[in-house]
């Protein structure tokens, strides 16, 4: 699982763009002689994945995009008028990274400072969000070793702090690179019924043209722990 430039150990990339990213992943595999393989993005990774379907298609055998309210939520390209129904944080840092990607990076910054020290210091405060969400989730924090390696893996998110990680912030405000609807090869949207993201999930399928949708109706946000063999399933 490589980490994005500016998360864990990984390079900042200053502004960067979602069409950055599949470059890194053909670094890797090639490194690694990997010659086809498949890409998942989970959550906030979503656009990622999508970002790979659309420009490295001949490398990949198939895409998971899983709880990824990102795709339709900040679409402003294929969904216009998106904008008015973002808060006005975003609507503010949308209008400056587009005229000025540092500023806007170091104004999503700020606005995220309390979250990332929130996360950092207490990374058993996520646990909470999730489960006020639905209930669906908290089989997942039963077993102390997955609950444990989860909070790792939040702190090592903010690892570099925020002048590292400011440049993510603003991806999904600067030009993609691509767009949902060119994506080619086939694609396969997870997303757990009681995740409140789901409603999102719709615009997805109807926008990526070899798509198809499955919602675990068992599930949360956290549904790819319990159907992790079926999203594998589908990229290989």
């Amino acid at each position: 699982m490589p980490d994005r430039p500016g998360i864990g150990r990984s390079d900042p990339l200053e502004a960067k763009s979602l069409a950055d990213w599949p470059k890194d992943v053909v670094d890797l595999a090639d490194a690694l002689e990997l010659l086809d393989f498949g890409v998942v993005g989970i959550s906030a990774g979503g656009p990622y994945a999508a970002a790979c379907g659309a420009l490295i298609p001949r490398r990949l055998r198939g895409v998971a995009i899983v709880a990824s309210r990102a795709l339709t939520e900040y679409n402003w390209a294929e969904r216009p008028g998106v904008q008015e129904e973002w808060g006005a944080d975003e609507r503010a840092e949308f209008e400056l990274t587009l005229k000025n990607p540092a500023a806007g990076a170091n104004l999503a910054a700020q606005h995220a400072a309390e979250l990332v020290d929130q996360v950092g210091e207490h990374p058993e405060a996520v646990q909470g969000w999730l489960e006020s969400e639905t209930e669906a989730d908290r089989w997942f924090f039963e077993d102390s070793a997955r609950k444990a390696t989860f909070e790792v893996a939040m702190r090592e998110w903010r690892r570099q702090g925020l002048d590292a990680m400011k440049w993510e912030f603003i991806d999904l405000y600067l030009p993609w690179g691509f767009r949902l609807a060119e994506i080619s090869i086939p694609v396969t949207i997870f997303c757990g019924g009681q995740d409140p993201r789901v409603r999102h999930m719709q615009f997805q399928v109807d926008t990526i043209p070899n798509s198809s949708l499955v919602i675990w109706p068992d599930s949360g946000h956290l549904g790819m722990a319990k159907h992790w063999t079926e999203i594998l399933e589908a990229v290989v």
